[in-house]
């Protein structure tokens, strides 16, 4: 009753939680799409605008009745279809933006309305307005200089209407002057010659006309930066900002809107999951709880950490038996820990260089892979007994499922067999590396025969690596040290060359050379292969530092060499990349004796 009584809830919460998220989602879902409704009109607000300034500007430069009709279908049509259908304001804020919006256009289309008519009062072309009547008197004027056959009537009025010309062409004051100039000369020479009072009325004529047009010109704007035309520019960018900032405030009032929308669904779906959680940690403390005997010794040994404590289940049925099994494994866990214990004070005690620190650390960090398995296993027991512990207090327990649970627990024990042994192999192999009194013994060798003695031994390693070697050392170099250190720094030197050497379409090559210099030998091991990676350069002498894990590497070989060269040579080793392409091994120390046979 209690699983079905927790199952209902379970239910129920999921229904709770699965409509909380559907009506979020919903109301998202329906704030983004009127979002994207305000976004497209406000997209087409700008259009229209835009297409209006493109008119506006299309009208100036060509003075011409189709650009004046153009200019008022966009109006009457586009225009009066945006003013006529405001945006829906959700916020008093967004009311008022759109109020001034609307307004701004308005005064807009007005000033372009006052253009339109000053353009015509102008003339839009030379045919009309006032720019026809003040080229008629000009036409007047010069027929009245070729009927009086008067030559200097004639010019002036020529150059009256060039600089006319000039000045329209180009809006620029000097030709004003110029213009003006030649109005009063023309004026003297009526005066001065008699020409009449009907040549002087056609001259003012043509000067108020002209003088009129370029007042309107003024007041449009002669530049882009002055009269209507410069309010007309403010205008737009005005009219721009605004739905810029519409535009801003419309999507910040749905995303708030959503967000509040999912902050409620996330407080609703956190509060199911803890009254949830509340029934649970209840149903599950009234369970009883007939495995609390090994729950318990389990809970006790992840706790204290103490694997010397045992179940004491003995019994023969398949509960006593996994008891016996957990039992065996605390056992071995204790003898490993105890090996490893063993193996780690032993280093500790024999070391005598300061990195040997860094290679417990190292050692204890490679052995929290297999620790950790065997935690995770225990923690997986755990689980299982819980389960059983369930099943068994219902009465639901069944032989399948208690065959299952043994299954899972010879599994899980092979699997911890097998890290635990991984463990054991890693112990094995940090005692040989500190084992170091076996190169203590020292005697007189030949450099040149040890080495080839060494290649000869690892000759089918470069058979199988498809890799080739040379030696340049002096066949006479005989040395007093300790014959079996130098063999194991050179073998695990060119054992690494071809592990990490080994490049596609090139043939390794291995270089062993000797030099003496100031009493001491430089050994140079060197291949010419992919070298190592500048920031691991400081780390290769580090414990269980590799790149070739996948492939069987432990990353000990380099930190047994540092440590046989500084301990039992007393010299030094340094690596570096060589410049053209490959990794060199400097090996420097100070032997004994050092003798030419």
């Amino acid at each position: 009753m209690k699983l079905q009584r927790f199952a209902t809830w379970l239910l129920g919460s999921a229904v709770l939680i699965i409509g909380s998220l559907i009506a979020a989602t919903t109301y998202v879902y329906f704030s983004l799409h009127t979002l994207t409704d305000v976004q497209r009109q406000v997209q087409q607000y700008q259009y229209s605008v835009d297409r209006l300034v493109i008119l506006k500007n299309e009208l100036l430069l060509n003075r011409d009745e189709a650009s004046v009709q153009a200019l008022h279908r966009q109006i009457d049509s586009h225009i009066a279809a945006q003013l006529s259908n405001p945006f829906n304001a959700q916020t008093h804020a967004q009311s008022a933006l759109i109020t001034e919006t609307q307004q701004a256009l308005e005064e807009y289309i007005a000033h372009l309305n006052t253009l339109v008519s000053l353009l015509t009062r102008m003339g839009l072309n030379e045919d009309k307005g006032l720019r026809q009547h003040f080229r008629a008197q000009a036409h007047k004027l010069q027929e009245l200089a070729e009927e009086q056959n008067n030559l200097i009537l004639n010019n002036e009025v020529l150059e009256l209407r060039r600089r006319e010309k000039d000045y329209l062409m180009r809006f620029d004051d000097q030709y004003l002057a110029q213009h003006r100039q030649h109005y009063d000369a023309i004026l003297t020479l009526i005066e001065r010659q008699r020409l009449g009072n009907s040549a002087s009325r056609i001259l003012k004529s043509y000067g108020q006309n002209f003088a009129e047009v370029v007042a309107l010109f003024n007041r449009i704007g002669v530049h882009g930066d002055e009269g209507i035309r410069q309010t007309l520019r403010q205008q737009e960018s005005r009219i721009e900002d605004l739905l810029q900032r519409l535009d801003i405030q419309y999507t910040q009032t749905q995303i708030d809107d959503a967000l509040l929308a999912i902050t409620a669904t996330l407080v609703v779906v956190v509060l199911v999951a803890v009254v949830l959680l509340a029934f649970l940690q209840l149903l599950s403390m009234r369970v009883n709880d007939s495995l609390t005997r090994l729950h318990r010794q389990i809970r006790q040994v992840m706790d204290e950490e103490d694997f010397s404590s045992r179940t004491g289940l003995d019994g023969r049925d398949e509960i006593g038996r996994l008891g016996q099994d957990i039992d065996q494994l605390f056992a071995f866990i204790e003898e490993l820990l105890e090996r490893l214990a063993n193996a780690q004070n032993k280093l500790v005690e024999e070391a005598k260089l300061a990195s040997l620190g860094s290679m417990v650390s190292g050692f204890a960090h490679e052995l929290n892979t297999p620790i950790g398995v065997a935690i995770t296993s225990q923690s997986l027991l755990k689980d299982q007994f819980s389960l059983l512990k369930t099943d068994f207090s219902t009465g639901k327990l069944k032989k399948h499922t208690l065959s299952a649970l043994i299954d899972n627990a010879e599994q899980s024990l092979a699997l911890l067999e097998n890290n635990l042994n991984r463990s054991a192999s890693l112990i094995d192999t940090f005692k040989m590396m500190a084992a170091q009194n076996q190169y203590d013994k020292e005697g007189l060798f030949n450099v040149r025969t040890t080495v080839s003695h060494i290649m000869t031994s690892l000759q089918s390693e470069f058979d199988s690596a498809v890799a080739i070697y040379h030696i340049d050392i002096d066949e006479q170099l005989e040395i007093i040290s300790s014959p079996a250190a130098l063999t194991h720094i050179i073998t695990c030197c060119v054992r690494n060359c071809l592990m990490h050497g080994k490049t596609n379409g090139r043939t390794l090559e291995v270089g062993i050379r000797v030099k003496e210099q100031n009493s001491a030998l430089h050994l140079f091991i060197e291949d010419n292969g992919p070298g190592i990676e500048e920031p691991l350069l400081s780390k290769a002498f580090e414990p269980f530092i590799t790149t070739k894990r996948h492939e069987g590497g432990t990353g000990l070989g380099l930190a047994i060499v540092y440590n046989l060269v500084r301990s039992n040579l007393d010299g030094q080793i340094t690596l570096h990349n060589l410049p053209q392409r490959g990794l060199s091994v400097h090996v420097t120390f100070t032997p004994k004796s050092i003798q030419r046979g």
